[in-house]
């Protein structure tokens, strides 16, 4: 079946994370990508493994094709011109005003293509004091206030995954659905923007309302201890959570899985107030009493009796539980050069438009002759590119 974007091109003039996620994301619902990367390298995550292939690279630009070319020079400018003078969406990354320089900014581009929808993704913004610093996944979580709830500030240690970066390429799809869904009632593009900064706050919402409403500067353990979360170790050091929320139901069936029922009237702990206020007391005397037991055991008592609860699984652990399985995770996929390689799939399940792996990520360069042909250039005039490296 057709992807829902079937029918809408994109150029992607994007490296790292958050531009090629948010273009991955729409090649995934159908939408033909173009990656522009420079001759020679290419997306500098193509460099952290072996053959220009890595894997961190391969995550993020399946269903892509890629065109290497040298929009520095005035022969790479005449084909992104082509392709940006007829694409749906333009997505960019670079440093604010570099495509503008060499004559690709939105102005520009939209002089000769009225309904291109052109995203700018950067660290701080298009505008303000920040704007021309260099940006990365971790700046954006520590400016945010983003780091502060994931971390000790007295003990500070970055994250194991890049989560402003893709926040960041989330938002940015989200605004290109909403400019595309837009441009078929007016039937004009526009310009969007965002940035690892904006994207990380944004996402912060329940945080900062929670901030300004009380005064309160919110730590890492502010959240766990209002809503109930709890995290253990069984007597093999294997970790589990538990979520209890605000049902009471829950609170009464984890007493009853431990054994201590007196405690629902225990003035320490018979409201959620009292809970939230003496959540530090009530895990250290759960702890007392699941080091004790085997995580198997104590999970499937919980889950006997629809405690919200789950082990804290490794990458390793996830990929074979049986839910994961039922998803069709990890997916296999074969590229005819560089030979089979899993990975996961898309996180949302359509009907009728299934989002879907239609391509392996491509090589450096797969696709140039080809992008190039469909732009009118022959075999001869791909060839003198190639020889002055434009391509």
């Amino acid at each position: 079946m057709k992807g829902a974007l079937e029918g809408i091109s994109v150029v992607e003039v994007a490296n790292y994370v958050a531009g090629p996620f948010a273009s991955l994301l729409l090649a995934d619902l159908g939408a033909e990508v173009i990656k522009i990367e420079p001759p020679g390298q290419g997306d500098p995550f193509r460099g952290w493994g072996d053959k220009l292939y890595a894997a961190t690279f391969c995550s993020l630009n399946r269903n892509k094709k890629s065109l290497t070319l040298d929009i520095r020079r005035s022969e790479g400018q005449e084909v992104l011109h082509k392709l940006a003078s007829n694409c749906d969406v333009l997505i960019e990354n670079l440093r604010p005003g570099t495509l503008e320089r060499y004559g690709f900014g939105y102005e520009a581009l939209r002089s000769v293509n009225p309904k291109i929808i052109y995203c700018s993704i950067s660290g701080f913004g298009q505008e303000g004091p920040y704007r021309d610093r260099p940006g990365y996944d971790t700046i954006g979580q520590a400016m945010s206030g983003l780091l502060s709830l994931l971390t000790d500030p007295e003990k500070p240690q970055g994250m194991g995954i890049s989560l402003s970066d893709h926040l960041t390429g989330i938002y940015a799809c989200y605004g290109i659905l909403a400019a595309l869904v837009n441009r078929m009632t007016t039937g004009e593009g526009q310009w969007l923007e965002t940035s690892l900064l904006r994207a990380s706050l944004s996402f912060l919402s329940e945080n900062a309302a929670r901030y300004f409403e009380t005064g309160v500067v919110p730590g890492r353990s502010h959240r766990t201890k209002t809503a109930g979360v709890f995290a253990f170790v069984d007597r093999e050091g294997r970790p589990f959570v538990i979520h209890l929320s605000s049902p009471q139901k829950f609170w009464r069936a984890l007493l009853e899985v431990v054994g201590k029922p007196e405690w629902a009237d225990d003035p320490r702990f018979n409201d959620r107030k009292k809970r939230t206020e003496n959540h530090d007391l009530l895990s250290e005397l759960l702890q007392s009493i699941f080091r004790g037991g085997r995580r198997e055991d104590w999970l499937r008592r919980l889950q006997e009796r629809d405690v919200p609860c789950a082990p804290l699984n490794t990458l390793e652990e996830a990929f074979q539980d049986p839910q994961v399985r039922q998803y069709g995770f990890p997916i296999e996929v074969e590229h005819p050069k560089m030979g089979k390689m899993r990975m996961v799939g898309s996180g949302v399940v359509l009907s009728r438009t299934p989002a879907a792996i239609h391509m392996p990520p491509p090589t450096l360069g797969e696709h140039t002759s080809e992008i190039l042909e469909q732009l009118g250039y022959d075999e001869k005039a791909i060839e003198k590119l190639r020889e002055k490296g434009i391509v």
